[in-house]
């Protein structure tokens, strides 16, 4: 049976490639997801979240070769489940095992936390700039990876690997003064 999605396609040419694409693909984008996220229900819609994307890349994908179709159509498919996944991993962090929402944090935590600042607190003139405005602007300004690329003068996808890099010193500085 095909998505509604495809259905509501109002361009009968659109709407028949479409639904060539789906006929032909559906198992391998189904099988693509299915390694991915493991579970039946979770992958059958998530090929229909495939289905979405590719009915919006339409135009491109009407004029490309047969091999670049098919690894275009398995990468939408994988990073949809992966982004899915990412997004699954987000809720987890407050949840506990049996998913159920943690009512609040324990007190331990918030002592480890505290004991975690101070440590930061003490190693901190001991960072270079570049890390204590990364580790500054991300965690107590709250500035945006592109905030924080423009007033470093840093490609955008640059921020992240840079923020583990600035992660990464304070932790050694913090284990090596304990």
């Amino acid at each position: 049976m095909l998505p509604l999605v495809i259905l509501a396609i109002e361009d009968e040419n659109e709407k028949a490639l479409m639904t060539w694409l789906y006929l032909q693909y559906r198992r391998l984008i189904y099988s693509e997801v299915r390694k991915i996220v493991g579970n039946t229900d979770e992958a059958e819609d998530l090929l229909q979240s495939v289905v979405e994307k590719l009915i919006g890349k339409l135009p491109l994908l009407r004029g490309m070769e047969q091999s670049k179709l098919v690894n275009y159509i398995i990468s939408t498919a994988k990073n949809t489940a992966y982004n899915s996944l990412r997004g699954k991993e987000q809720k987890i962090l407050w949840e506990d095992q049996e998913g159920l929402a943690d009512p609040a944090p324990m007190p331990e935590d918030h002592i480890l936390a505290q004991e975690d600042l101070y440590r930061l607190a003490r190693v901190w003139i001991d960072l270079d700039k570049k890390t204590q405005y990364l580790l500054s602007a991300k965690y107590i300004l709250k500035k945006s990876g592109k905030e924080i690329a423009s007033d470093l003068n840093m490609p955008p996808d640059n921020v992240r690997m840079a923020l583990v890099r600035a992660r990464r010193k304070a932790r050694q500085a913090m284990e090596q003064n304990v």
